[in-house]
């Protein structure tokens, strides 16, 4: 008893000498005193600095459910194709564009399953993972940068954090506060987190979503994180999803996925045309531009499921 009672004190002893170096070091800033990088430089760098991103491997798991493979591709300003799997098996798959959405729920928790499709809308991305995310601030997202609050912002603190070695930025507008963080990573400033909060009429804050870029790192021309996690107040608890990437190609040949629809060509021209090509009437207005091709890949269909119409208006 005598023997146990001294190793476990032992160990103990061991733990608690080496715990100090557990603790992060802290992180000195990249740049000399007076020196920081300017508030504008910091915001331009939230945005992506690729077009687009094909993602054929990843995990993803939301809250402490089995994770699950995820591969999906993104091209700004918002078009995504995306499925989630578990052992080759679809579970859900979203998409949409900037003519709409659809999604394939085949075996996802909390929502009938069958194809639901509608006008371009928001709501089925809230619905899938929980977070009040536009089309294109999640597209922002997973480009590697970060959603920002809209309309003319105030900056209200800059500093280092030298536990996180991020370079911090807060922004305030009437109704609501973002901060920012960034990583010094290959020679730029790099999107390494960010938090939003509303704020009420008493000035009290609430906060909606946090991300993190974790372990930014270079990915072909560009920096990516190795993984992404999102959470969200749910009550006294967070609501999470976390992605771990395993493959990812940052502007991937995307084909005729900038290509515009032409105008189709009759073959022929009446009175009116005809007169304007002779210069005897006035010249016609030009018609409406023809919408963009949505290409394939950001297309998905409804086979082997039941129509559910437009998850937006349930």
């Amino acid at each position: 008893m005598r023997i146990g009672r001294t190793l476990s004190c032992l160990v103990w002893l061991a733990l608690a000498s080496a715990a100090p170096a557990c603790h992060p070091k802290a992180v000195e800033a990249p740049y000399a005193v007076g020196q920081a990088p300017s508030s504008e430089a910091l915001l331009a760098a939230a945005s992506p600095r690729i077009s687009a991103l094909q993602v054929s491997s990843a995990k993803v798991r939301i809250n402490r459910s089995p994770a699950a493979n995820l591969m999906f591709l993104a091209q700004r300003p918002a078009r995504f194709s995306g499925q989630v799997q578990i052992a080759g098996r679809e579970l859900v798959s979203l998409a949409f564009h900037e003519q709409g959405y659809a999604l394939r729920n085949v075996a996802a928790d909390g929502l009938p399953a069958g194809f639901y499709a509608g006008p371009p809308a928001d709501c089925a991305i809230r619905r899938l993972i929980g977070v009040p995310f536009s089309t294109t601030e999640l597209i922002d997202l997973v480009l590697g940068g970060s959603p920002r609050i809209a309309g003319p912002v105030e900056v209200v603190e800059q500093r280092w954090d030298r536990r996180t070695g991020h370079e911090v930025i807060r922004l305030r507008t009437p109704s609501a506060e973002q901060e920012l963080r960034f990583a010094w990573v290959s020679g730029a400033w790099w999107v390494a987190g960010s938090t939003l909060w509303t704020k009420n009429g008493k000035g009290e804050l609430t906060r909606l979503w946090s991300l993190l870029h974790a372990d930014l790192r270079p990915v072909a021309s560009t920096v990516l994180p190795e993984s992404t996690r999102i959470s969200r107040p749910d009550g006294r608890k967070d609501q999470k999803v976390s992605i771990s990437y395993r493959s990812q190609i940052p502007n991937p040949d995307l084909g005729d996925a900038n290509a515009t629809a032409e105008p189709e060509d009759e073959g022929w021209e009446d009175e009116d045309t005809a007169a304007s090509d002779d210069g005897d009437g006035d010249t016609a207005a030009p018609g409406p531009a023809a919408p963009a091709k949505i290409p394939a890949q950001f297309i998905l269909d409804g086979a082997g499921l039941d129509p559910r119409g437009d998850l937006c208006r349930r």
